[in-house]
């Protein structure tokens, strides 16, 4: 071989010389008209701008089409083939607005076409309706239809507007095209001369190109569609343009009309009379002189273009004759010598360079596919074949590789793919992938099972300095390694990766794999980062669950029973067949939203205070307020005692008298026996007991002394709304003051509008701490104020959790975790909402809240239902319309209730007999 600067030198130096002497000679004559020729070169300069316009104008068409003729479908001959190709190829035709059809032609006659109706004159002209933006002519694709085309009318978004027969193309057969035959003969992509297309009778020009088996594809190009461009440049040049084919023949011009055909009629003259040259000078019919300029319009490897340029003489200035004949014979000689001597070397290099410009241009359209080598003899030009080749190979296997990283969304998986793909593209035989959890190494992933040498043990026995970078080792049996360390963005170590094979790996292998080993470290550093992420937040929900629990030890394993019962529910949807959960299916995304959802359904009741949650006596609040009462009754039973001794025996009691006192004393013990059975909120509260109780409250006691004493500036501020009264006083034994209404603060409070949706009545006070209203309760122990203060948990859920930003898998936590007091009548709270809006995971979650209350056995009010009993209870809920009837009978009617039983329960107290 030798090199490319050798190979030149010898042969073009003499040329070099000869023209150094001729410009030498000559240049200080030309230096005086250096001013006049640059006029010519301004216009020589507009006619290649132009020539490079149409060269782009007509490119993209025909690479377009060469990329369509790979398409297998196209050439099927079905019409469900073609119809389905139909909006790429709609978007051929609306990218390229020179395009005015694409279609296919088979051995047997088969068309198919696509035609874009760009206007009316196009809808006018195939009887089309105004929104129609397609038409498909169809022609022998089935035999039973005969000889007639069908046409297909198509709207802008491909909606079938009408189907016809049209017997007027029944002898059109694309067979007998001269695209068609002509393509057969050409490897390339064929371009016609100008002809008047048979469906339109318009004029332009078609490109085909053979597809194998018969087959062959075609794109229309109509010539008005250059006329645009043409006139576009023509005006801004203050010129005429015109595009002819080699013949002669005019394809399309700036302007068309009767002047105007003499003149280009001219031009094609004056082209064929100074085939030598690509300037010349032209008068026209009325004798004015213009300056010609022509640039060929290359496509593809197939000539016949030709792009004529005219500028009247009177813009440019009089070039000097001896200055142009000087010019002319200075040209000519060196030209002549030129050719004589450059053109075999010229000849030889150039196919070898187009076959490498070939090359990088698929290379730059992502077209990897192999070449055949050049066999060239140049050093420099084999180095760089060598080299596009390599690239080729690296670029492909980098790309297949993005491509596989970039739809794999899990990181386990992602591991053994980028390993894999690393050990092929090193031509390795096996490979190892270790992980560095920070205190010791475990095997992640491996590939092959060829050497069984401990590479790891004996990349760890090197020193500290040769293991911070990529280290190549052979083994005792003649094996070699790559051994490279994975470290992360901030420098930690985080594997190892290895790859072994029995031959030296090159320095090209070694880079690469370097490079790539970047997806290994990454893919290790986003498994470890995910992992990390999902273990914190993880343990943060139950944290907040805990937290929630550790604030009463009566409800202490509610926000861990209710997520495991969910979750068995949930699984349980999701392998049943009843009607009410057919379209359920359960995916790992949703299988973590309602894990999450379930711990976190009560994580409003942080905000709880811990007294409401634990009421277990209708004056419970910080403290059980029976006391004082008790206290008054004592103090009752003192007084009226007393005030029968004062009143009636000072130095004592008789029979009688102590009989009356015994009486008093007996009811009042009666009274206050009642009334703490009334805290105990057990039974139901009739009228009959709630009048008993006020009667009771009437009674009265003696106060001496002032109740405002050491009391809080707020109660304080509550009592003032009071009038002082002189001491003693006397007062009612059971009361409800102005001072127990606790207000609400400002904000609490949410309107019918609220971003949230909720539905729930509020109510006025914060808490009301009236003793006879809290003691006359009907069910249960909580008043309005503390039923809200519990039920407001779900509001504080559903207000925390959509404030978080949780990720798109996840967005249904919200909705999962806030409903399950919703009930399936519209009835329930915070929202009201209709069944329809609750998803299958609420519904179940709200089963499992409801059953796991019943059945808990450490509230402090309650004691646990027998599971019998519960699902009784529960079954009148859901007919009631509180829970789902359907999914709470798949429930019911499956083992989740015993296993509930058998895991939280003392199952043998708890079964209540056979569950239903």
């Amino acid at each position: 071989m030798v090199s490319i600067h050798r190979y030149l030198q010898y042969q073009l130096s003499g040329l070099v010389l000869l023209i150094g002497l001729a410009f030498t000679m000559g240049g200080y004559a030309f230096m005086s008209r250096v001013a006049e020729d640059d006029a010519v070169k301004s216009l020589r300069s507009m006619t290649g701008e132009s020539g490079y316009v149409l060269d782009q104008l007509l490119q993209p068409p025909t690479t377009l089409l060469k990329l369509l003729v790979n398409v297998p479908d196209l050439k099927t001959g079905k019409e469900e083939d073609w119809m389905l190709r139909l909006p790429a190829q709609a978007s051929i035709l609306q990218d390229n607005k020179m395009l005015s059809s694409v279609y296919v032609a088979g051995p047997q006659g088969q068309f198919l076409l696509l035609r874009t109706l760009h206007s009316d004159w196009d809808r006018k002209r195939f009887d089309a309706p105004d929104h129609a933006h397609w038409l498909v002519q169809l022609q022998r694709l089935h035999p039973s239809e005969g000889e007639d085309q069908v046409w297909v009318i198509l709207d802008g978004k491909f909606q079938v507007l009408e189907r016809r027969r049209v017997s007027s193309f029944a002898d059109y057969d694309p067979r007998t095209r001269p695209w068609y035959q002509a393509s057969h003969e050409k490897d390339g992509v064929l371009r016609t001369a100008a002809y008047t297309f048979h469906a339109t009778g318009k004029t332009g020009i078609t490109l085909a190109k053979h597809m194998g088996n018969g087959w062959v594809m075609g794109m229309d190009i109509r010539v008005d569609s250059l006329e645009t461009e043409l006139t576009r440049l023509a005006q801004a040049n203050a010129a005429h343009i015109a595009l002819f084919e080699y013949s002669g023949a005019i394809v399309s011009a700036d302007r068309q009309d009767a002047s105007m055909t003499e003149f280009l009629k001219g031009m094609v003259h004056a082209s064929a009379a100074s085939a030598s040259q690509s300037f010349d000078w032209l008068f026209d019919h009325k004798g004015e002189s213009w300056w010609v300029g022509t640039a060929d319009i290359h496509i593809e490897n197939y000539e016949g273009l030709k792009l004529h340029v005219a500028v009247p003489k009177d813009k440019l200035l009089a070039k000097p004759r001896q200055l142009r004949n000087t010019l002319l014979a200075v040209t000519l000689l060196i030209t002549f010598l030129t050719l004589l001597i450059t053109r075999r070397t010229a000849m030889r290099i150039s196919s070898v360079f187009q076959t490498l410009a070939e090359r990088a241009d698929a290379l730059i359209h992502f077209d990897f596919k192999a070449f055949a080598s050049t066999k060239t003899i140049i050093t420099e030009i084999a180095q760089l074949e060598a080299g596009l080749e390599q690239t080729r190979t690296t670029t492909s296997d980098f790309l297949r590789l993005l491509e596989k990283v970039s739809r794999e969304a899990d990181p386990e998986k992602l591991l053994p793919l980028v390993l894999e793909e690393t050990t092929k593209v090193a031509q390795g035989e096996s490979s190892w992938l270790y992980i560095h959890d920070g205190s010791e190494w475990q095997l992640r992933a491996e590939r092959g099972t060829g050497n069984q040498h401990d590479w790891l043990n004996t990349w760890l026995a090197m020193p500290q300095t040769a293991r911070s970078a990529m280290v190549q080792s052979q083994s005792a049996t003649g094996h070699y390694a790559l051994m490279l360390p994975l470290q992360g963005r901030r420098g930690q170590l985080l594997g190892l990766l290895v790859i072994d094979r029995q031959s030296p790996f090159s320095e090209q292998h070694q880079n690469f794999v370097e490079t790539l080993s970047g997806f290994a470290a990454l893919s290790l550093e986003s498994r470890e980062a995910i992992a990390q992420q999902k273990q914190l937040f993880e343990s943060f929900i139950k944290l907040l669950a805990e937290a929630v629990d550790a604030k009463s030890p009566h409800t202490g394993g509610h926000c861990h029973r209710v997520p495991v019962l969910t979750e068995w529910l949930v699984e349980l949807a999701a392998t049943r067949d009843a009607p009410c959960v057919a379209g359920f299916q359960l995916n790992e995304e949703l299988r973590e939203a309602v894990h999450i959802a379930a711990w976190l359904h009560d994580c409003g009741k942080v905000v709880t205070p811990e007294y409401v949650v634990d009421k277990a006596t209708k004056l419970e609040t910080l403290y059980d307020r029976i006391h004082e009462i008790r206290m008054r009754f004592e103090v009752c039973k003192r007084e009226t005692e007393l005030a029968a001794w004062r009143s009636a025996f000072p130095q004592g009691l008789p029979a009688d008298a102590s009989a009356q006192v015994k009486a008093a004393l007996d009811a009042i013990d009666q009274d206050f026996a009642f009334v703490a059975e009334s805290n105990l909120g057990s039974e139901y509260m009739s009228p009959e007991a709630i009048q008993r109780l006020r009667q009771i409250a009437a009674r009265t006691w003696t106060r001496t002394l002032d109740d405002r004493l050491g009391i809080s500036r707020e109660e304080s501020d509550r009592r003032a709304m009071l009038a002082p009264v002189a001491l003693p006083v006397q007062e009612a034994l059971l009361s409800d003051q102005p001072y127990h209404k606790i207000p609400r603060p400002p904000g609490q409070a949410f309107s019918g509008d609220n971003p949230w949706g909720f539905r729930m009545q509020v109510p006025e006070y914060l808490y009301d701490r009236g003793e006879l209203r809290n003691l006359s309760v009907e069910r249960g122990t909580l008043t309005d104020e503390e039923r809200y203060k519990i039920n407001e948990h779900i509001v504080l859920t559903i207000k925390m959790l959509e404030a978080l930003p949780f990720p798109r898998h996840l967005s249904k936590v919200p909705e999962i975790a806030g409903s399950h007091h919703e009930r399936i009548d519209g009835k329930g709270y915070p929202r009201a909402v209709a069944a329809g809006s609750l998803s299958i995971p609420a519904r179940m979650m709200a089963i499992a809240d409801v059953f796991e209350a019943l059945t808990a056995p450490d509230r402090p009010y309650k004691s646990g239902k027998p599971i019998a009993e519960a699902l009784d209870i529960m079954r009148k809920m859901a007919a009631g319309g509180h829970l789902d009837k359907d999914l709470f009978e798949v429930f019911a009617q499956s083992g989740i209730p015993s296993r509930y039983a058998e895991t939280f329960l003392n199952a043998s107290s708890h079964t209540g007999g056979a569950l239903q």
